[in-house]
């Protein structure tokens, strides 16, 4: 069960819109099944709410606020578009908590009973019932059908301002709030999230940053795209000087940051992609430890030892300095670097170099609207943020490794989908069967889009030096078939 946590100053808009038809007329019967006894002595749980009462919800959960005059504020930030920092520029109205809780599609759904349950331990164990009624917060847990993406849920509003006036702790409620899941899951015998029982995880999608992406009619959030840019990067590279070059050739904007007190030591990076220009005029800059932990400026050296630094500090430090341009869009796509492929080819690969992999095949195959291969880099990335037993993921893959010392780009596929269905099938490895299933699914779908290709496999050194496959299209007026060139500046921005 997801959580899924936001801040707002405005209670009527939110149980307007959860009762409403939805962005997509996804809404079907919303209805309260649980709440604080005044929201529910109001309206009636079960009732399909319609406008006005809505608005009587909205009312009588606004009245603590309205009474006591009490206003809760969050720190406003923005992007320092010099550091790449998030900077406090004032306070903004916060006095509405929302979080919906959603299950995977493959749950089915819940009856509203559990839901009740559910809700209302939930927002016990958060902290917004008091046992004594003096410093409750006043909530309503509305249900109103499957997602989009077909996914059950419920959605939980809470008024920040309690019974007596004061403020609803909610310090750390991202971490408790995924805590309370948990307990809840086992509790209910509900699928438990592996990724929280493993530990680290990758970050996922900020609502602002969904909404940014739809905003510029692309197909994946900045945060995602960079990911998939910085671990193709990874693929080509051999040295910290080419992995930085190659981020710039794949129209990746870097900007280094250096230890406090030195215009010299380089401490880290930070990563964006260029404006779009549709009503974008600067770049969002992400830390890439926050993308991913593998992709921090400290892993990067280990991952390298020390080959090419001084030629990655001299190309930092010019980006620096603006004696080198911040691409506008991506140029070309460098191979796959010789030991990347010499590890997949001899079964030795890692859940991270497949991560890697699969990215960069995706940079090809799937250039302006990131389909399967990115699916399956972010699931490896996934298992690589806490490890597992990555040396028994090692030893599997050697068994199943091939000895084939050349391969073209269809064979260097099929096993990197080798090497990856062994892993997945080893449940022993992660203790992830949920991420098993996922990824053993995408390699199928992988694979039978090969298949439908039918490409004849082409012979070439491990470095890869061809294309790889691409879809096929028709050809005007002959009735056959080509490959579409693999043109660098497709994926530029």
């Amino acid at each position: 069960m997801m959580p899924n946590i936001t801040r707002g100053s405005r209670m009527a808009g939110l149980v307007m819109y959860l009762a409403g038809p939805g962005r997509a007329n996804e809404h079907e019967n919303p209805h309260i099944v649980a709440g604080d006894e005044l929201v529910t002595f109001q309206v009636e749980p079960g009732k399909e709410l319609s406008t006005d009462d809505a608005l009587d919800i909205a009312n009588v959960m606004n009245r603590p606020a309205q009474l006591y005059g009490t206003e809760v504020t969050v720190p406003q930030t923005e992007q320092d578009p010099e550091t790449g920092d998030r900077v406090t520029v004032g306070r903004k109205p916060a006095g509405v908590w929302h979080c919906s809780l959603s299950l995977s599609s493959d749950e089915g759904q819940l009856p509203d009973e559990m839901w009740r349950k559910i809700s209302t331990e939930f927002v016990e164990k958060m902290g917004f019932v008091d046992p004594e009624g003096e410093k409750s917060s006043r909530w309503v847990a509305i249900r109103h059908g499957l997602s989009s993406k077909g996914n059950d849920h419920v959605h939980i509003a809470v008024q920040m301002v309690r019974e007596d006036g004061t403020k609803a702790n909610v310090h750390n409620d991202f971490m408790r709030a995924q805590q309370a899941c948990n307990e809840l899951e086992k509790k209910y015998g509900l699928s438990v999230l592996e990724s929280r029982e493993q530990g680290k995880n990758l970050a996922a999608d900020k609502p602002a940053e969904r909404a940014r992406a739809q905003r510029q009619g692309r197909p994946q959030s900045d945060r995602n795209e960079l990911r998939r840019r910085l671990r193709s990067a990874l693929a080509t590279a051999s040295t910290e000087g080419e992995y930085v070059q190659h981020l710039l050739d794949a129209g990746v904007r870097v900007r280094p940051y250096f230890e406090r007190g030195s215009s010299d030591r380089i401490a880290g990076y930070r990563v964006a992609l260029p404006p779009t220009g549709n009503g974008e005029q600067r770049p969002f800059w992400y830390a890439p430890s926050k993308l991913d932990r593998q992709l921090a400026w400290p892993r990067i050296q280990e991952r390298f030892g020390g080959r090419g630094r001084s030629e990655a500090h001299a190309l930092l430090k010019s980006l620096h300095e603006g004696s080198r341009p911040q691409p506008s869009k991506g140029t070309k796509l460098p191979r796959i670097s010789a030991q990347q492929a010499e590890q997949l080819i001899s079964g030795k690969a890692t859940p991270d170099s497949l991560a890697e992999i699969y990215a960069r095949v995706s940079m090809s195959v799937e250039t302006r609207r990131p389909g399967v291969y990115a699916r399956l880099s972010h699931e490896f990335a996934q298992i690589s943020q806490r490890g597992g037993n990555a040396m028994y993921a090692v030893r599997l893959a050697q068994r199943a490794g091939s000895k084939n010392s050349s391969t073209g780009w269809v064979a260097l596929i099929q096993q990197a989908n080798r090497l990856a269905r062994v892993m997945a099938a080893q449940k022993t490895v992660t203790q992830r069967p949920q991420w098993s299933r996922r990824v053993t699914d995408t390699v199928l779908t992988a694979e039978k889009a090969i298949a439908a290709q039918n490409a004849t496999p082409e012979t070439s050194t491990p470095t890869v030096s061809q294309r790889p496959p691409q879809p096929r299209r028709q050809v005007s007026g002959r009735g056959s078939s080509t490959h579409r060139p693999d043109r660098g500046n497709d994926y530029g921005r």
